[in-house]
């Protein structure tokens, strides 16, 4: 399954969040065409999510025997309410985003599906918090420090995988990218759209040095609450709103140049789809609505599906 495109950078996410990034991430799939992911295994990817989150969470929490206990049934729960509550939301987004199929949707049409899927991000992220908040406040000072190196890790791929990158290789690494996803919904895309494409990104004011800035502010922040939380012995409800806060500043930043940098490339990104959709062929709608109504059939079996 190919990564989903996230508009204007990844989020990072503390520990348990880290463990719903899966989860989040196929929500992703199905919320918007911004972040669409030729994914063949929906049902296999989506049943497999509280397992494959939680080691993959592990790599970043170390977590002990009683926590790991936890942390496993919490996500099966979680899983379960986004089952049955959740997934019939986003076949309707599916439906609504195969409809603009047929037609050529300007850029503010896509991008006003961006609000539903803040919408249910955040209905996640309130899902989530009592599961997260346990998890904070159980975390030692040695897993504390697991934590920060594995961050700092992080930290120096972004740089040597973007921010290390010459003006030409920048810009052909963010072409192939927007083609890889493209292509997952239309299909191989012609001489003339994959031109347009770069002419589209060529004068792009995305820099890899914001982004790698902004993923190094929301780390310190996330570690930052994560020590206040332990130095001042908040209790689970002060650890929920701790945690809603935090997720708030990473959606939207609050420095001023990387919250900029986010809304110029989400708006780029509807730019980009939308000129898409206007070169697509008669061959590449059909195909576009095909993939979409097998997502959305997918993700209505799921959400009737008994684990």
């Amino acid at each position: 399954m190919k990564r989903p495109l996230v508009i204007g950078g990844p989020v990072t996410t503390t520990p348990a969040i880290l463990s719903l990034r899966r989860i989040i991430s196929l929500a992703t799939v199905l919320l918007a065409v911004l972040w669409l992911s030729a994914c063949s295994a929906v049902k296999l990817s989506y049943n497999a999510l509280p397992e494959v989150s939680y080691w993959w969470a592990d790599a970043y929490g170390d977590f002990n025997g009683e926590q790991s206990l936890r942390l496993k049934q919490d996500l099966a729960d979680l899983q379960a309410w986004h089952r049955t509550r959740e997934l019939p939301r986003y076949r309707d987004l599916l439906q609504s985003l195969e409809r603009l199929t047929s037609t050529e949707p300007d850029a503010g049409q896509l991008c006003s599906l961006l609000s539903p899927a803040r919408e249910r991000l955040q209905a996640l992220a309130e899902q989530s918090a009592p599961m997260i908040a346990r998890l904070a406040l159980s975390l030692s000072p040695a897993q504390m420090d697991h934590l920060a190196k594995k961050l700092a890790k992080n930290e120096a791929k972004l740089r040597s995988e973007w921010v290390a990158l010459s003006p030409a290789d920048l810009l052909d690494k963010r072409i192939e990218q927007y083609t890889d996803r493209a292509e997952g919904l239309y299909g191989r895309l012609n001489p003339a759209q994959r031109q347009g494409l770069r002419e589209s990104l060529q004068g792009s004011p995305f820099d890899p040095r914001i982004r790698l800035a902004e993923q190094q502010r929301r780390h310190q922040d996330m570690l930052d609450t994560l020590r206040r939380l332990r130095s001042t012995g908040a209790n689970p409800a002060q650890a929920e709103q701790a945690w809603l806060a935090w997720l708030a500043r990473a959606l939207s930043p609050p420095v001023p140049a990387h919250r900029q940098q986010q809304e110029h490339s989400i708006d780029e990104g509807c730019q980009i789809y939308a000129q898409l959709q206007r070169q697509a062929t008669p061959e590449q709608r059909e195909k576009a609505a095909k993939r979409l109504r097998g997502w959305a059939s997918d993700v209505q079996a799921l959400s009737q599906q008994t684990p």
